[in-house]
This record gives C-alpha cells, structure tokens and sequence, in this order.
C-alpha cells in the first residue's frame, strides 16, 4: 500500500499503564472504501488500539511510542480542541453498547442534533432536514417517533441505527466500529453489518470493523489483521487469510468460528486451550506459545519479528518463529 493511498495511519503504536505494555508496535492503514477487519479474543488490544487513534485512553494509560495520522495529519499530542473536531467529524465512532453510550434523559433527535450543530454548524430548518436525512439513511422510517424517543423507549437494534446515525453526522471519512453487534441478536446483527457495509461502499468511507468474531468479519473485509496480547500477529487480504491462515492463532480462531463466509462448514468446532495471557504481563518469547501446538522451545525465549510474506502479489505479513527459521 502506497503512503499516499492511506487515510488513516498507525505506525509502531505502543501505549503502557501502570507501567505494563498493553500495545506492541502495532501498525494498520486503511485506504479511503476500504474495510478492514481487526480481530482476536477479548483482552487482545482491540479496543485500546481503537481509543489510542482518537485520543480516548484511559486514565493511567500512556501513549509510548508510535504514529497515529489522518490524511497525513498527526493525532498523536494534538491539542484537545483539535482531536474534537476529529471526533465526531472525521472520525466517526460506534460503540458495542448503544444502550450504555446514548445520553439515557436526552431525545434521540437532540442527541443526534447536537452532533449536526458542533460539527456541520446546522441549526433549525436545516438541522430537523438533515435528521430526517440520517434516519432514513440508516432505515429508521419512522422519524417522527424516533426524534422524540428516549434511548430506552428504542430497541436494540433501533438504539445502534441511531448511534450510527450520530457518528454519520459529521460526515465523516473514517468510521470505527467496535464490536458493534456484540449486543444484538443473529438477526438484528447481520442487518447492522449490511447497513455499515452499504454505507461504506456509498459513502467511500474508510471502516475499522472490530471483533473477536471471525462470523462476523467474513464476506464484509478487504483485509483482516489478528492481534493477540497487545500484538498484531497477522494481516493478509479477507479472502486469503480465511482459506490458508499463516499464524497458529489465526487458525485457532477459525477452528473455534462458527458460520465464517466462504469457508466451508466444520463438523466440530475446535475450542483454543489455555487462556489469553493478562493485559500488561511479562512474558519471554511469544505470547501464544503456552496455547500454541507448533510451539518450539525456542518459542518460550525468543520474541518473533513480524516477517513480510510473498503471496501473489497481496500484502500479507506474520509474526511467527516458523517464517523466521524456516520450518
């Protein structure tokens, strides 16, 4: 990928608390249309990448190195007037939890409004227009009800319809959606995912999809990256990374998926023993080692390098022992 075809850049993030690492070197791009899945178990970095590139991290926590840029603008030490304007505006975010994230005693219609005010400057005729705009766009038909609800007086999948149209409201370029059907149920969730997929294809939006289902980023990414304990582990295009995984991990995780697109169905599915190692631990050598069936003793010492593959062409890259030595 061309430097010039990224919208948005991370590049060697890393990010402590308390002292402990709880992101590596993680680095991702993302090109204008694009949707790029990032997956692994819960615990993994996912979510704490997602708040580093918006300026979000929690209290105690600290950026250590690294680069996050938008359109080839850094984010990492801009002021906080600055990084306001990004979000919400040109970085667009949707949270796994609608009903925990919209303001509880505020309308819907006010709750989008203000959104439409900070960042567009519309108030008014135009501001009501541009509402009734949105909620068609996301397939809430009934616009009168839905501007004068309540979060709670909404169903689940109607409370993420409205947070998605919040975060399109400042007409963004950038939209990241953390687990955003964690929440809702087989149905529901699939009817979110296709709205997102439509709206990025229309739009030419640049889409973050976060996960620890692999079900739900199948069929829906140009590339996937898998992170496990704060590292990325592997990247490849969708297609490739679902029909021949590189990573032990990658593989775990695709036998333990139910239902992946394309990938033809199990007549068991497969659970990874052992568990993720705590956010922050020190550990010596790989991190998925104790889990891992390949696994070498010099896993346990030696930490591996992020290993660039050849593949037809696709940008495909691993961290892996194996690819290092040749096995």
């Amino acid at each position: 990928m061309s430097t010039r075809d990224e919208l948005l850049a991370v590049k060697g993030l890393g990010v402590n608390i308390a002292g402990a690492t709880v992101l590596d070197g993680v680095s991702l791009a993302i090109r204008p249309g694009e949707a790029l899945g990032l997956v692994g178990e819960s615990g993994c970095g996912k979510s704490m990448t997602s708040l580093a590139i918006l300026g979000l991290l929690p209290r105690g926590a600290k950026v250590t190195s690294g680069s996050v840029t938008l359109r080839g603008e850094e984010l990492l030490g801009a002021g906080e007037d600055a990084l306001c304007r990004v979000r919400g505006g040109a970085i667009g975010m949707i949270f796994q939890e609608p009903g925990a994230c919209l303001d509880p005693v505020m309308r819907i219609g006010r709750q989008i409004g203000e959104s439409l005010e900070i960042h567009r400057g519309l108030k008014g005729a135009a501001q009501d227009a541009e509402l009734r705009k949105l909620l068609a766009e996301v397939g809430l038909t009934d616009a009168e009800r839905v501007l004068r609800a309540y979060p709670h007086e909404l169903s689940g999948g109607m409370q993420q319809r409205a947070m998605i149209a919040m975060a399109l409201a400042g007409e963004p370029v950038v939209l990241i959606a953390d687990e955003p059907t964690t929440a809702l149920d087989a149905r529901i969730a699939s009817q979110i995912l296709d709205l997102l997929d439509r709206l990025r294809r229309e739009r030419g939006l640049a889409l973050l999809l976060i996960s620890h289902d692999l079900a739900v980023i199948g069929g829906r990414c140009d590339r996937v990256m898998v992170m496990y304990a704060g590292r990325l582990v592997e990247a490849a295009p969708a297609e490739r990374i679902f029909s021949e995984a590189r990573h032990p991990y990658t593989a775990a995780l695709i036998e333990a998926s139910p239902g992946i697109a394309g990938v033809a169905p199990k007549s068991a599915l497969r659970d990874i023993p052992g568990q993720l190692p705590a956010p922050g631990s020190v550990m010596e050598g790989c991190a998925f080692a104790p889990r891992c069936s390949l696994a070498r003793p010099a896993c346990s010492t030696r930490v591996p390098r992020w290993s660039a593959l050849a593949d037809r062409g696709n940008e495909r890259g691993v961290r892996c022992l194996q690819y290092e030595e040749g096995w």
